[in-house]
């Protein structure tokens, strides 16, 4: 396949992304219809690029409609090299929405949301600290969030977790 081939379809992979991310309840058909390409086309492609990982459709709630919530960016600094091995570990606390290792003054960013000052409490001085290979940690709350949308699943199941720990 030529090169210019590859940057079209490229291009018309991106059109149906974004179509889809300003609003996932959109037909194929409809897709077809505005970026001029047949309705197979987007089914094959929407297809692909969902099997293959690279666009994954999904509910996001709007974080401001919950103020009871508390979102908030926590920086990491680890001891060494064990980079991957405290990110694994920091992804699968209740609270995380999403963990990254990055470059500058912490070695890892982590986005938690929390159902309660007290979780976000726990999770920086009980959960959080008891990784083997955390030295030190940062927390800033968010005051107010303009655009993140937080993956509708992982609200509902913080909910839900918090009303069970109530009980």
């Amino acid at each position: 396949m030529q090169e210019w081939q590859l940057r079209k379809m490229n291009t018309i992979d991106a059109q149906i992304a974004y179509l889809v991310g300003l609003n996932g309840r959109l037909s194929n058909r409809e897709i077809a219809r505005r970026i001029g390409v047949a309705e197979g086309t987007v089914r094959q492609r929407l297809g692909r690029l969902i099997e293959s990982g690279a666009l994954r459709i999904t509910a996001q709630a709007n974080i401001e409609a919950y103020p009871e919530t508390y979102l908030a960016i926590v920086g990491v600094k680890i001891d060494g090299r064990r980079l991957n091995e405290c990110a694994a570990q920091i992804e699968k606390l209740p609270s995380v929405l999403n963990t990254m290792v990055v470059t500058g003054r912490y070695d890892i960013i982590t986005t938690i949301l929390a159902p309660s000052r007290q979780t976000l409490v726990d999770f920086v001085t009980d959960q959080l600290s008891k990784i083997q290979g955390v030295r030190d940690s940062e927390t800033y709350v968010v005051l107010k969030n303009f655009g993140q949308w937080i993956p509708a699943d992982k609200l509902c199941r913080m909910i839900e977790d918090f009303k069970d720990e109530r009980k």
